[in-house]
Formats: C-alpha cells, sequence, structure tokens
C-alpha cells in the first residue's frame, strides 16, 4: 500500500494546523495597556494629542501582551479631534464587535456598549493593566477639555483624566482628575 503525503496546509494531517485549531483566538477588540507610563504631555509624540496616542499605542502594540494578532490599533482615550466614542465612523470601527481583555476575557459584548454600559470585568481582572491610566475623556468617552490643555502640559498645576483599573462602574475611564506631572499608562485597543 502507498503512504499518504500531507502538505503544510492539509489540516488533517498537519501538526501546526490541528494545533492551532484548538487555541483559536476569540474575535473581537483586544484591549492592551502601554509598558511605558507617561506624564500628562502625551501631545508630544506627534503633531497634535490624536495622532501622538496613535503613535504610542501603534508602538506599544509591538510589546503587547495579548493573545490577538490583530494589526490596527487605537488609543482608548479622548481627544480634541477624535475619542474612542466616535472610532465607529472615525475609523470604521465594527462596532458589534466584543471587547475583550488581553487573554481574550469579555469585557463588553459589543464596542458599542463600552460608552453607555458597566464592564463584566476590571481592567486588572482582564489582564489589560494594575495601574491607573490616562483617558482625557468624562464618563461616555467625550472629551474632557481642559486634560493637561490638550496634553501638551506636565506640570503638577493642571489636570488630566485617569482611569482606575480597578472600576466596573460606568465611570472607569474618567475616574479621577490628577495632575498631569503624575506618570500614567495609556489603554489601546486593537482590532
Amino acid at each position: 500500500m502507498s503512504d499518504k503525503t500531507c502538505s503544510s496546509e492539509d489540516k488533517s494531517c498537519s501538526f501546526n494546523e490541528i494545533l492551532y485549531s484548538y487555541i483559536s483566538v476569540p474575535p473581537g477588540i483586544y484591549l492592551y495597556s502601554t509598558q511605558k507610563s507617561y506624564q500628562g504631555n502625551l501631545a508630544a509624540y506627534g503633531p497634535d494629542l490624536q495622532i501622538s496616542l496613535m503613535n504610542i499605542c501603534a508602538e506599544a502594540r509591538l510589546f503587547a501582551q495579548t493573545i490577538s494578532n490583530c494589526g490596527n490599533t487605537l488609543p482608548m482615550t479622548a481627544s480634541p479631534t477624535s475619542s474612542a466614542n466616535t472610532y465607529t465612523t472615525d475609523f470604521s470601527l465594527d462596532g458589534t464587535l466584543p471587547v475583550r481583555g488581553a487573554r481574550g476575557e469579555l469585557i463588553f459584548s459589543t464596542w458599542d456598549q463600552v460608552f453607555a454600559s458597566t464592564p463584566t470585568l476590571s481592567m486588572s481582572q482582564a489582564g489589560v493593566t494594575t495601574e491607573k491610566f490616562w483617558t482625557f475623556a468624562t464618563t461616555g468617552w467625550a472629551y474632557s477639555s481642559s486634560s493637561c490643555l490638550n496634553g501638551t502640559l506636565m506640570d503638577n498645576g493642571n489636570l488630566g483624566v485617569t482611569g482606575d483599573p480597578n472600576d466596573i462602574n460606568l465611570s472607569w475611564g474618567s475616574f479621577v482628575n490628577e495632575t498631569c506631572d503624575q506618570y500614567r499608562k495609556v489603554l489601546c485597543i486593537c482590532y
């Protein structure tokens, strides 16, 4: 009799394909945190606050501890030109996708729920971060206009909005105003 010859794409006999079929990554929008902490002058990494935050998240994606291999990144923040609550129109983000933590834990059933519902897990429980993070957002994720003067200041005389990694209330992303000299993480999304 003849022996069966397998190609690398043959899912029935390729070890890698069999392994990948058991370890599929659930679809969704994945949250991750920067490894670096930043003072409130987050606009220093681009021509304006939004592009600067996008640059921060793109760089942080290279080292993000997330199971997803998604390639598009955006900051989980608010700015004068674009905020997380407008990404479905600004960047054609699919608002029906679930929002997941770094290891795939379900945080929100859909992206659209982020702005009107409480999370099922805190950012800490979902493996995103255990540290406070800059959002510059109000409850509902609109831009808080006084946030470190559009992310250009890093002094203790001005304030910026941060999120709490342990909060599971609607205010998890607009927890408290802190002085702009504080070092905080930045949350990002990958989709």
